[in-house]
């Protein structure tokens, strides 16, 4: 047999060659090393915003998961930066040790830290010894800012005493169906037989920001089917389902939780800027003005399901004091929104007449903005391109503002990639791999910087004996 053939033949046996666990785990440490190399040349050189958060994976370990957003090649970044163990207590002064550490191992400035994006749980936020604490001190001029969707589900969180009592008998008939399996497959048999769109309810977590609008949704679209089952089951929660006054409430707490529902989904999501989000929000709170002004003239089109009740009216005022709770509490929620709309409208609308009215821009900065306004180059620029990338584009004919705007448009408005990248912790180690040091699957998994694989082949050598 030629030496061609007993070659061919032995590359063909090398290829159905299984590899070992130990080759495979080599290598997925060596791309993940190769990508994070990549990463850290670039955050030694650029400014730069985190994103954290910390949560408790299957074996009860502290994981502290950071991103970074920074400006490369003409366009925003958001880039895994690592996932981290904590050994002891989630404190403050923990939290700032390890990035403290990671910093000073990968040689990251933090001066060049411009904010700094968490929840509003103490260690993170606390004035003296929580995260934010800890970093003002080696970086001062950082900002801090609480997640926007996490207000925002506090915010939506307390409800009156009547309208909460509606909720706590929604979640008692949700348990009460789902508490064994059989009453789930006789409630999803019946749920069949009667044509409906959906067999199942949901529970509610109180820790997912959806979940109290998408239980509510499936409860009143089942509600002829759960009331069938329960009188079946001669249950007493089955008299509010047969009771029109309930009901009315019931649907509208449907109705307001979908709309939270919306701008909680519509605040989700990357490339976002925390102007923008501020803009959405004030939407939503207008809207809950204009609904207070409608309800008490006894106008409730903007609730649909609500006036299919004939008892519609007589919850209006229950629905103006949900709704004038609302917003006092997105207004206590909310208090630093004036601070950044200060700036928002030049950033936002560089070439509006009255951008720079109210900025915080010097008589320079100002006159700069009259350049770029009257420029129809830049017009066109900004009519085509992301806000982002515009503003980029911008540096070196007008540095100043640039340097301006791309601070206020750097830092995180929310956790969404944290809590996006939890669920990617959760599938990775579970309790089939329950060892596992996740890190560099995260990496590889989450980040969009692609290993340079011929480099890392050339770093190898080929077995002779192969």
């Amino acid at each position: 047999m030629c030496r061609a053939m007993v070659s061919e033949e032995c590359a063909n046996k090398l290829k159905t060659i299984p590899l070992s666990d130990n080759t495979i785990g080599r290598r997925i440490g060596e791309m993940a090393n190769d990508v994070k190399d990549q990463l850290m040349a670039k955050l030694q050189t650029v400014l730069f915003s985190l994103q954290i958060d910390e949560t408790t994976d299957v074996t009860n370990d502290a994981q502290l998961l950071t991103f970074v957003r920074y400006e490369d090649s003409g366009t925003m970044c958001e880039e895994f930066l690592f996932c981290k163990p904590l050994p002891g207590r989630t404190t403050g002064v923990e939290i700032f040790k390890a990035l403290d550490d990671f910093f000073t191992e990968h040689n990251i400035s933090w001066q060049r830290c411009v904010a700094l994006c968490s929840d509003g749980a103490r260690a993170m936020s606390g004035s003296k010894t929580g995260l934010f604490a800890h970093v003002r001190r080696v970086a001062p001029g950082v900002i801090w800012t609480h997640c926007l969707i996490h207000r925002e589900a506090l915010a939506s969180k307390d409800l009156s005493v009547e309208l909460s009592g509606v909720f706590d008998v929604v979640v008692k008939t949700v348990n009460f169906i789902k508490r064994n399996a059989l009453n789930t497959r006789l409630f999803s048999s019946l749920c069949h037989d009667l044509g409906s769109e959906h067999s199942s309810l949901l529970y509610h977590s109180e820790v997912r920001w959806l979940s109290r609008g998408a239980v509510l949704a499936r409860v009143f679209e089942l509600r002829g089917a759960i009331y069938e089952f329960l009188c079946e089951k001669h249950s007493d929660l089955a008299s509010n389902f047969n009771d029109s006054y309930w009901l009315t409430k019931l649907a509208y707490l449907t109705y307001v939780f979908a709309e939270l529902n919306k701008l909680n989904s519509s605040m989700q999501g990357r490339d976002a800027n925390v102007m923008q989000l501020y803009e959405k929000l004030d939407a939503f709170v207008k809207k809950m003005s204009k609904w207070i002004e409608r309800v008490e003239s006894n106008n409730l089109a903007m609730f649909p399901s609500v006036e299919e009740y004939p008892d519609s009216t007589d919850i209006n005022d229950t629905i103006c004091e949900h709704l004038r709770k609302l917003v006092r509490q997105f207004a206590k929620y909310f208090t630093d929104s004036e601070e950044w709309r200060r700036d928002s409208k030049w950033i936002l609308l560089p070439f509006s007449d009255d951008a720079s009215v109210g900025s915080s821009l010097t008589a320079v900065e100002e006159d700069k903005l009259i350049e770029m306004s009257t420029d129809s180059v830049r017009r066109h620029m900004y009519d085509t391109q992301p806000l982002v990338k515009f503003w980029i584009s911008c540096q070196t004919e007008f540095p100043q503002l640039a340097a301006k705007a791309m601070r206020c448009l750097l830092p995180f408005p929310t956790t969404y990639l944290c809590e996006s990248g939890f669920s990617t912790l959760a599938y990775l180690k579970n309790k089939y791999r329950a060892r596992l040091d996740p890190e560099n699957d995260m990496r590889l998994s989450l980040s969009t910087i692609s290993p340079r694989i011929d480099r890392l082949c050339g770093l190898h050598h080929a077995q002779i004996s192969h």
